[in-house]
């Protein structure tokens, strides 16, 4: 459930660089338009990965959405930017996104202790909601790659439980520390906060203030009557035999086990309203965004250099921020730059595929 898996910092784009830019506008939107359409093509056979969609913002504002390959392994259902999949911790900024503007409304300091709402919290004189926000918490992670698949997670957890157990493991770093160590935990404390301060629940706050005011029709938490098992498409895992739903895992994590880390849902048309609306200043200020893209830790697995719910990777430069999302069986992206309008978001419903590097890809084609 780690956000960045990893970045391909050598972008290679084989079928957009062939595109030679410089016509009129509508042929422009044309050209990319094409070649974003043999980007994702080219992805889904080399990746060899059932479907992916991606989508991306020009400078002047235009969304173009492109979808290859299908959602299920029986090639009945195309993959497109309405396919509704899940986001893991793309789920994070969600949540970093109400926290920043109870912040903008004076509910909450960045600097508030955690003691104040977790006094019994290991460290929580010293812990500050800005550490648990950038991973410089040293808190550590209760699931990772590395347990998902104990029995344990396939019973309804309770947010406050789940703290209990990322508490049972050892701290892994000093309290606002410059290295980051990313933990789910962090951003569960987060939740309960969001709820602590405004008396709802943390789904009922996202639902307020980011999914109805954007209008995101296909934006919902994977716990939702219906979703899981219903509109959500599984997400797959190849096996020498053929693929493995993950209806079909016995040990797929219950949607409590990632709640305000990552139980969001959504398209990737509907990601790309969301983090359009955020660089455009219409989540939280302008300014706001600023602080939550400025890194305040580096990852010591990643490298990933984390903001306030999401990131920039090493060697793309400042001005940039995104967030990825990994669960069993479904990858998802976003990443924007705050001096202009340019954005891509991503999806793939295929355990190991990389919607990161393509993603990257785009944005260099586009940004030139």
């Amino acid at each position: 459930m780690k956000a960045y898996k990893c970045f391909g910092v050598a972008l290679v784009i084989v079928v957009m660089a062939s595109i030679v830019m410089g016509c009129a506008c509508l042929d422009e939107r044309a050209k990319v338009g094409s070649a974003l359409q043999g980007l994702v093509d080219q992805q889904v056979k080399e990746q060899d990965i059932l479907g992916m969609a991606m989508a991306v913002r020009l400078a002047d504002g235009t969304v173009i959405g492109k979808a290859s390959g299908y959602s299920d392994p029986s090639g009945e259902k195309a993959w497109s930017v309405d396919t509704v999949s899940a986001i893991g911790s793309v789920t994070k900024t969600f949540t970093a996104v109400v926290v920043m503007q109870l912040v903008e409304e004076g509910q909450l300091s960045l600097d508030d202790t955690i003691d104040t709402w977790f006094p019994e919290q290991p460290n929580g004189e010293k812990i500050t909601v800005r550490m648990l926000l950038s991973h410089t918490s040293g808190i550590a992670n209760y699931i990772s790659a590395q347990n998902v698949m104990e029995g344990k997670w396939t019973s309804e957890w309770t947010p406050v439980d789940l703290v209990a157990e990322g508490n049972k493991l050892d701290p892994v770093g000093e309290p606002g520390s410059s290295e980051s160590h990313y933990s789910n935990t962090n951003y569960i404390l987060l939740g309960l906060i969001i709820e602590n301060i405004t008396g709802n629940s943390w789904a009922q706050e996202v639902e307020s203030r980011i999914i109805e005011p954007l209008d995101l029709k296909d934006t919902t938490s994977i716990s939702t009557e219906g979703v899981w098992g219903g509109i959500m498409v599984p997400g797959y895992a190849k096996t020498p035999d053929g693929y493995i739903s993950s209806l079909e895992l016995p040990w797929y994590p219950h949607p409590s086990v990632v709640w305000a880390a990552g139980e969001v849902v959504s398209t990737v048309s509907d990601l790309m309203t969301f983090a359009g609306a955020l660089f455009d200043g219409k989540l939280v200020s302008r300014e706001t965004l600023a602080v939550m893209a400025q890194p305040s830790g580096t990852d010591v697995d990643s490298r990933m250099l984390w903001g306030l719910g999401g990131g920039t990777p090493e060697g793309v430069g400042p001005g940039a921020f995104g967030m990825g999302g990994d669960i069993p069986g479904y990858h998802a992206f976003f990443m924007g730059f705050l001096d202009n309008q340019i954005v891509v978001a991503a999806a793939c419903n295929t355990a190991g595929g990389d919607v990161i590097t393509p993603s990257m890809s785009a944005l260099q084609y586009v940004s030139q």
